[in-house]
């Protein structure tokens, strides 16, 4: 971590779950550093920092599955663009075995730095992009907060579900109500998916938001 105190200025918090509580080490004053770590490549894609900050999405869907040790337990587990970590720490204090994933190189560094303050040293931390997958085998379980905000993810996402998910496996995704959110679900639903919708509220920064927690099967599945 001594490298990333270098770049950027963090502060520690806690986060609550039904049984238990997480530690973080997270980025201070996130926002000046939006404009500082954006940046566009070769093609014209802009890439935008969100990893640096603590969203809603992930503490809901953290609180969702720390109800789901049961279900966790021995189970191969991709959290996909993982951020700080918050999601994938969570599932694998149930007993998961958790591949946590992300675009960006610096938010695997604060993944990792979390989940060892949290215990956790049998975690792998990949960095991937959506575009070109680099799993040949297939997950029990994958783990998503916030990453279907951009209509242009969605086939990228869709392709990651079809491509990695087992057959009898189940997904969680979580998403701040937004208004897009019902175009990716009727893709997904339209390529063989089925899901059900939850909604929990989560308070953070004196502003409560409303999530919903989203479980995603293949059609056949009987998970």
């Amino acid at each position: 971590m001594k490298n990333l105190l270098n770049d950027y200025p963090v502060t520690d918090t806690t986060i609550q779950l039904s049984d238990r509580e997480i530690q973080l080490t997270i980025v201070d004053d996130p926002d000046r550093f939006l404009d500082k770590l954006s940046r566009e490549d070769s093609e014209g894609r802009l890439f935008l920092p969100y990893w640096i900050y603590l969203w809603e999405s992930a503490i809901g869907l953290a609180r969702h599955i720390s109800e789901l040790d049961k279900v966790l337990s021995d189970k191969r587990v991709l959290e996909i663009g993982c951020g700080i970590g918050v999601a994938g720490i969570t599932a694998c204090q149930a007993g998961a075995k958790v591949i946590f994933t992300d675009f960006e190189h610096d938010a695997l560094l604060f993944a990792k730095h979390n989940a060892q303050q949290n215990g956790i040293d049998s975690a792998i931390f990949i960095q991937m992009d959506w575009n070109a997958l680099c799993f040949q085998d297939k997950f029990d379980i994958i783990l998503a907060s916030d990453v279907i905000y951009e209509e242009q993810n969605w086939e990228p996402i869709l392709s990651l579900l079809q491509n990695l998910l087992n057959p009898d496996g189940v997904a969680f995704f979580s998403e701040p109500n937004r208004k897009n959110a019902d175009g990716f679900f009727k893709c997904i639903r339209d390529n063989g998916f089925t899901y059900k919708k939850s909604i929990c509220s989560i308070s953070l920064n004196q502003k409560t938001t409303r999530i919903n927690i989203y479980k995603i099967e293949h059609a056949y599945s009987k998970f």
